[in-house]
């Protein structure tokens, strides 16, 4: 039955076991079918709801797919005048020849369901070796029907090599007339944001209302992931505004409490590992619970093993009142040099470097705390906050993580925290970070305690979109006109 003009069915084909259900499945979002590292999992067509948007529909057939039988029937095929209508009219008892039946209903589908055929190709292959596909080729070239090659299969992103084993997929089937495309959607590492291409490429090869309805349907996708793209940014903003404006109150020390400091300077000082606590505990249940709704905007399941490195409870910046009654006492009590440096600070100069010292006198901070990353930043509040070294490194962590989450296909199974990264994405990261430094320099000084949280997310969600945007186009430059 022809299918409705408000209406685009895509069909799923190739080979049988080269992962059409696992792209079904990331493409839906859903654990559609059966995956198994078997051939013929799927042995009944299937027909799912990809996207409904303004009384228009694309569906997405998962189809039993060709079987490896198939190549015997060659000959056969070629000598007859009619070989689709042929093998359609056969019966083959599908627990005898599974192969056989399988080819017939993926055959079957394509001649009467489909609009555009989604056919993948096994990218760890190379096009020559796979002999397969030029006969299953010269059946979607009998039955007519636009066909969109996709690689799939084809490992850790590297633009370039993916670039390359398009080309060469695209030679070789070059004097296929209903080859009209040749990209990559991975079922494993596709990134989410460019799953229109399929509409998008549907589009072209269709006429009349057919491609109206395919191009509605592709702005309608473009749509929907760009607000997945927003939720994640504002989560990731959320985080970032709650660490920035995050601090703890230090007690105010008397002159001998600040002078006895001094002294014991090699003791540990309970009170500032106590809010090192306080704060890392704060931040690591906040950065979890982050991570996990990143997961589940991006329609994955399962939840973070992801532990904060233990470096982050070290970097803290400490804003302590400076005594002018202190200053002179260690002034004219110690050497010229710690004198001087006190003298230093309370016109405004030293903060850092040499400045440890005048953290252990003035700061009532001991060498233990300054050695891990302590800093007196300025006078003024009896505070405590992270750095903004802290700052920086949670940027590109949350950078690197939503590249990692939105290149994660559903056809993978349950979400692992990433190991490594590939290189390509943190070269984007650093570089758009490096454009912007003075930005995120002006964001990390309007926290502390007296941050306006709301003024600040609202900065930070425009930062974080611009920076995660920008590196998505240097790594895709197609999504430029998406963003």
């Amino acid at each position: 039955m022809a299918s409705k003009n408000n209406e685009v069915i895509l069909s799923l084909i190739s080979h049988t076991n080269v992962g059409k259900t696992a792209l079904a499945r990331t493409l839906l979002r859903e654990d559609v079918g059966e995956v198994a590292d078997r051939a013929h999992v799927t042995v009944v067509s299937e027909a799912y709801t990809l996207l409904e948007a303004d009384g228009r529909v694309a569906r997405l057939w998962d189809t039993p797919g060709f079987g490896s039988n198939l190549a015997k029937l060659a000959k056969r095929l070629r000598a007859s005048k009619n070989p689709v209508g042929w093998i359609l009219h056969q019966v083959w008892d599908r627990l005898r020849d599974e192969s056989l039946w399988c080819s017939q209903e993926a055959i079957r589908n394509i001649q009467a369901d489909a609009d555009v055929v989604i056919y993948l190709v096994d990218a760890s292959q190379s096009p020559d070796t796979v002999g397969y596909v030029d006969l299953e080729m010269e059946i979607l070239d009998w039955i007519g029907k636009p066909v969109l090659v996709f690689l799939n299969q084809v490992g850790e992103p590297d633009p370039d090599r993916i670039r390359n084993e398009e080309e060469e997929w695209r030679t070789h089937l070059k004097d296929h007339g209903v080859v009209k495309s040749v990209s990559t959607l991975d079922a494993f590492t596709r990134c989410f944001i460019r799953e229109h291409l399929i509409l998008e490429k549907a589009a072209e090869s269709l006429e009349g209302e057919k491609g109206k309805t395919a191009r509605k349907l592709t702005d309608a996708l473009v749509k929907r992931n760009l607000e997945v793209f927003q939720q994640s940014v504002d989560s990731m903003a959320s985080l970032m505004a709650f660490s920035l404006a995050d601090t703890e109150a230090l007690r105010e020390k008397s002159l001998l409490e600040k002078l006895q400091s001094f002294i014991a300077f090699n003791e540990k000082d309970d009170e500032m590992e106590n809010i090192q606590q306080k704060m890392y505990e704060r931040l690591a249940e906040r950065t979890a619970s982050t991570i996990n709704e990143l997961i589940s905007i991006h329609g994955l399941d399962g939840e973070t093993a992801q532990e904060l490195t233990q470096s982050s409870k070290e970097e803290f910046a400490v804003r302590r009142d400076v005594e002018e009654s202190l200053a002179a006492t260690v002034g004219g009590a110690v050497s010229g040099l710690v004198g001087g440096l006190s003298a230093d600070l309370l016109s405004g100069g030293m903060t850092f470097g040499g400045g440890a010292i005048v953290g252990m006198v003035l700061g009532g901070a001991t060498t233990y705390a300054l050695a891990k990353g302590y800093n007196l930043t300025q006078t003024g509040n009896n505070m405590v906050r992270w750095t903004e070294a802290q700052f920086q490194s949670q940027v590109e962590f949350l950078s690197m993580l939503f590249m990692a989450v939105s290149h994660f296909g559903r056809g993978r199974g349950l979400w692992q925290d990433p190991e490594n990264n590939p290189a390509h994405w943190e070269t984007a990261i650093h570089e758009q970070l490096e454009i912007d430094k003075d930005k995120w320099n002006s964001l990390w000084k309007k926290g502390g305690a007296s941050a306006k949280v709301e003024k600040l997310e609202k900065a930070l969600k425009r930062e974080m979109r611009e920076l995660l945007s920008s590196a998505l186009v240097k790594i895709y430059p197609d999504l430029k006109d998406v963003f």
